[in-house]
C-alpha cells in the first residue's frame, strides 16, 4: 500500500502542481483498495501527516519576522554562498531563485503542502468504499479533514494576503479530490476568502466527526489530530478573520477541556544534570507530550529551525563557531527582569568569544550539550499546538469585543502570566482601557509564542508594520534592508518552479526584481 501511494503522490506533484495537464486518475485503486478504516489510518500516517522525519514545510519562514537578527560576523568557509540566507532574511522578491542559485536544497514549500493534501484527498475519496464500524470511519474522517483544513490554512497565509486586509486577493488553488478534473479551473488560484471558506468547512466537518465519537476517542497522546486540535485551529482561523465571538468560543472550549494545564515555569529549574553528569542549562520543551500544554506535535526540528542554528564558518581560535542568526534585541527587550521565560524559552549558545553566550533564534525544543544545538533533529518534533495559544486567543478576542469584555481578557492574561513569574514577582495585569490591553496582549503573544511560527502571521494581520534587518557582508560592512509598512513581500512569492510548471498560476504582486539595502554601514576593523 505504501509503495502504491508513494507513486500516487509523485504523480500528483508532477501532474497537478507542476503542469496544466489533468490530475492522475487514481488507477492504484485497481491495484490496492483499502477495505477498512485501519488501512486508511495507516495511509494517513504515511502520506498525510507532517511527521517529525519530514522536511520542506518551514525552512525559511522563521527568517522573515522581527524576532530574529544577524549574529556577529565570522568568516564563512570557502565556497559558501550567503544568499542561502540573505534571500529570505532580506525579503527578496526572487528569493526562491536566489536560494536555488546558492545551492540550497528543496525550498518549494508550496509543493510540500500539496503533497500532504493529496494524502488527505485520497483518504477522503476512499472513505465511502470502506467497511468498518461507524466510529472507526468517523475517526479517520475527522483526521483527514482536520489535516486538510490545517494545511490549506497554512498555505493561504503564506502565499495569500492577510484575510483582514484583502480577502479578495489571490489565495491558492483548491484541489479537493484525487481524481481527474474536467477543466483546468482547479489549477487556478482561488481568492483568500474562498480558501478560508474551505478551511472552515473542513475543520467543522472534522469537529462534527470527532463529536460523534465517544469522549475517550476525541483526544489521545498518539500524535494524531484531535477535537481540541481542531478547536484551537478554528480559534486561530476566526482570530485571523476578526470574528472575535467565534475565536473566543473555540479558545474557551480548549481552555475548558480539562486534559491540559498550563506549564508552571516555577517548576523548571534553570539547570539540570545531563546524562554524562555535567550541569547544563534547562530549556523547556513543548513539542512533546511530556508537557501538560501540548495538544498536537507536528513537523521536524530540522525543518523548523535548521537555518537559525546552522553555521558555515571557519573555526574560531578556541574551536567554537556560532550561527548566523540570534534572537533580536527588540524581542529580548519585551521581557522584564522577573519574567522566567527568556531563560527557559530562548537557547543560549557559545559564540567562540570566551565564555560569552549568544541568545539563539530558536527554543522550546530538545537540544544537545556540545554546541547547544537541537538534538536528534530528524526524530524530534519542532512545533506543536498548545494550551497557551488558547489563552492568548481568548484574551485578544475578548479585548477586541470592547471595554465590557476586558475582565475576561485580563483573566486569561493573568492566568497565563501567573505561571511565568515567581510568586513574589507576579503582578496582575489591569489595563485602564481596551486599547492599552490590546497592545499588552500583542506583546504577550510575542513573549509567549516566540519562535513557534506565530510572529510573522501576527504582524501580517496587525497591519504589516515596517521591519528592519541588517546583514553583515564582512567584518567591516553591513547592509540594512527594510520591509516597509504594508509591503507586498509580506506575502511570500509563489515559487518559480510552480510558476514554470503551471501556467494557470498567477504570481503575487511584486514591486521589483530585487530589494536593495536602504543603508550601508562601514566600520573600522
Amino acid at each position: 500500500m505504501k509503495k502504491t501511494y508513494k507513486l500516487l503522490t509523485a504523480s500528483f506533484i508532477a501532474l497537478s502542481i507542476c503542469s496544466c495537464d489533468d490530475f492522475l486518475e487514481p488507477d492504484s485503486k485497481s491495484e490496492f483498495v483499502p477495505k477498512d478504516a485501519t488501512s486508511l489510518n495507516e495511509l494517513l500516517l504515511g502520506e498525510a501527516y507532517q511527521r517529525n522525519d519530514m522536511t520542506g514545510f518551514n525552512i525559511f519562514l522563521n527568517m522573515l519576522d522581527d524576532d530574529i537578527e544577524a549574529a556577529p560576523y565570522q568568516n564563512p568557509v570557502d565556497g559558501f554562498d550567503a544568499n542561502k540566507y540573505v534571500a529570505s532574511f532580506t525579503w527578496q522578491p526572487n528569493m526562491f531563485y536566489m536560494m536555488w542559485q546558492a545551492g540550497t536544497g528543496h525550498t518549494n514549500i508550496y509543493e510540500s503542502y500539496y503533497q500532504l493534501i493529496l494524502g488527505t484527498n485520497a483518504v477522503i475519496d476512499y472513505l465511502p468504499e470502506v467497511t468498518d464500524t461507524e466510529d472507526r470511519i468517523n475517526n479517520v474522517k475527522a483526521q483527514a479533514y482536520a489535516l486538510r483544513g490545517f494545511y490549506y490554512f497554512n498555505l493561504v497565509n503564506i502565499f495569500g494576503e492577510p484575510y483582514n486586509s484583502n480577502p479578495d486577493a489571490l489565495g491558492v488553488p483548491l484541489k479537493l479530490n484525487s481524481g481527474i478534473e474536467e477543466s483546468n479551473d482547479y489549477l487556478k488560484r482561488k481568492s483568500v476568502a474562498e480558501v478560508y471558506t474551505q478551511v472552515l468547512s473542513d475543520l467543522h466537518t472534522a469537529e462534527q466527526a470527532y463529536l460523534s465519537l465517544p469522549e475517550a476517542d476525541r483526544w489521545s497522546d498518539n500524535y494524531r489530530t484531535s477535537l481540541p486540535m481542531v478547536q484551537l485551529t478554528l480559534s486561530r482561523v476566526y482570530l485571523y478573520m476578526e470574528n472575535w465571538e467565534k475565536a473566543a468560543e473555540y479558545a474557551k472550549a480548549v481552555i475548558d477541556n480539562g486534559k491540559f494545564k498550563l506549564h508552571d515555569l516555577n517548576d523548571e529549574p534553570l539547570e539540570k544534570t545531563a546524562a554524562d553528569g555535567t550541569i547544563v542549562r534547562n530549556y523547556l520543551v513543548y513539542p512533546t507530550y511530556s508537557s501538560s500544554e501540548t495538544i498536537w506535535p507536528y513537523g521536524s526540528s530540522t525543518d523548523m529551525f535548521k537555518w537559525t542554528y546552522d553555521y558555515a564558518n571557519q573555526t574560531t581560535e578556541n574551536g567554537k563557531m556560532h550561527a548566523y542568526f540570534q534572537a533580536s534585541e527588540s524581542l529580548l527587550d519585551c521581557y522584564d527582569e522577573y519574567d522566567l521565560r527568556p531563560a527557559r524559552y530562548i537557547v543560549k549558545a557559545p559564540t567562540g568569544n570566551g565564555d560569552a553566550l549568544m541568545p539563539m533564534a530558536f527554543g522550546k525544543i530538545n537540544i544537545g550539550t556540545t554546541y547547544y544545538l537541537p538534538t536528534n533533529t530528524t526524530g524530534t518534533f519542532g512545533r506543536c499546538l498548545r494550551l497557551s495559544e488558547a489563552y492568548l486567543n481568548y484574551a485578544e478576542a475578548m479585548a477586541m469585543l470592547g471595554d465590557d469584555k476586558t475582565g475576561e481578557a485580563t483573566w486569561a492574561l493573568n492566568t497565563l502570566r501567573e505561571k511565568r513569574y515567581g510568586e513574589e514577582d507576579f503582578e496582575e495585569v489591569s489595563p485602564t482601557d481596551s486599547n492599552t490591553l490590546i497592545e499588552f496582549i500583542r506583546d504577550e503573544r510575542r513573549r509567549e509564542l516566540c519562535f513557534e511560527g506565530h510572529r510573522w502571521f501576527d504582524l501580517r494581520r496587525w497591519g504589516m508594520p515596517s521591519i528592519t534587518h541588517t546583514w553583515h557582508n564582512s567584518a567591516t560592512e553591513s547592509s540594512v534592508y527594510r520591509l516597509e509598512k504594508g509591503d507586498p513581500l509580506y506575502t511570500v512569492p509563489i515559487p518559480d518552479e510552480a510558476l514554470v510548471m503551471n501556467a494557470s498560476l498567477e504570481q503575487n504582486v511584486i514591486f521589483s526584481e530585487k530589494r536593495y539595502p536602504v543603508e550601508t554601514i562601514t566600520k573600522e576593523e
